[in-house]
């Protein structure tokens, strides 16, 4: 039987990062039924920043930099990480998950990885626009895991997720091992051709590109981690966002998630996305993602739009 200190490097940092992404999923819950203002500072460009955006990065990075110092960390919210906010012992964060992360086996490898191989992308808060204006379906919280620039892990965390009488869900996955978690796979084939498109970003560009993969409907939805969840459960064909609008905390934990799963997020022209840990963070070509017939709707995207 494996022990918290026998795991890989790469488990021991999934685990405690997906109690992490659970806590911060109660914050991001606790600030939205608290019944006091959001907090919201406009950044620009549809993207507002909210007190539980910070509350929850704090929550996270300080959590990760406190007991894995060599890991290299990126958070949406440029704000200072303040080391006191890090109150968890690293066994309790382990240890809350260890009997689910051992469900998975670690692949070869990344068996050997260490701290310093590992680049983790946080998005706090995923579909901020829509946790202001009240569309919670579509906000999560998204740690992905990086290494050589290669997406290998993530977590999609789902804090209003309502099934019954559960309330939130973590889905997470691991490249060459799974997917594992709360999904809701849909058992139904879909009718037509369904695409998923981002209510925040309208531009001729990216109405032209949904329509060149020939939508029998379209889904207007928010946030990446959220349409992630739709194309992997298999609600939707695909996910279509061709804009400069996505970073990569946006991308890193839903491509990891989908890979797992046998699906694929690229850029819309169908390349793949670097995650090396540098200044440029924008996902400048914009995102697609499909479980099945991914380079069909590259090809027809190609066709109509050459570049963004």
């Amino acid at each position: 039987m494996a022990t918290i200190h026998s795991l890989p490097v790469l488990m021991r940092v999934v685990s405690a990062s997906l109690t992490l992404a659970k806590r911060a999923g109660q914050i991001i819950k606790d600030v939205q039924t608290s019944g006091t203002s959001l907090d919201i500072v406009d950044k620009g460009h549809n993207d507002p920043q909210t007190k539980a955006d910070r509350a929850s990065q704090q929550l996270i990075i300080s959590n990760l930099t406190k007991h894995f110092p060599q890991l290299t960390i990126r958070g949406e919210e440029n704000i200072p990480i303040e080391k006191s906010a890090a109150t968890s012992d690293i066994d309790e964060l382990i240890r809350s998950n260890l009997n689910e992360v051992l469900q998975a086996k670690c692949p070869n490898e990344f068996q050997d990885l260490q701290e310093k191989d590992l680049v983790v992308w946080v998005d706090p808060l995923d579909g901020t626009r829509e946790f202001t204006e009240g569309r919670l379906e579509g906000v999560t919280v998204l740690i992905g895991f990086a290494t050589k620039g290669n997406a290998i892990g993530g977590i999609i965390h789902q804090p209003f997720y309502i099934n019954g009488n559960e309330s939130g869900r973590s889905v997470w996955g691991l490249v060459h091992s799974g997917v594992y978690g709360k999904c809701q796979m849909n058992s139904t084939p879909l009718p037509g051709r369904i695409v998923a498109g981002s209510l925040s970003h309208r531009s001729k560009t990216v109405v032209d590109a949904v329509n060149a993969c020939q939508p029998t409907e379209v889904l207007q939805a928010g946030g990446c981690g959220y349409k992630a969840l739709l194309v992997l459960e298999r609600r939707v064909h695909a996910y279509v966002h061709a804009s400069r609008g996505c970073s990569l905390w946006d991308t890193c934990a839903p491509e990891a998630v989908l890979k797992a799963a046998g699906g694929m997020l690229t850029d819309v022209f169908g390349k793949g996305i670097s995650y090396l840990p540098t200044d440029d963070t924008s996902v400048k070509t914009g995102v697609l993602a499909t479980m099945e017939n991914h380079e069909w709707y590259a090809q027809q995207i190609r066709e109509k739009i050459t570049m963004l």
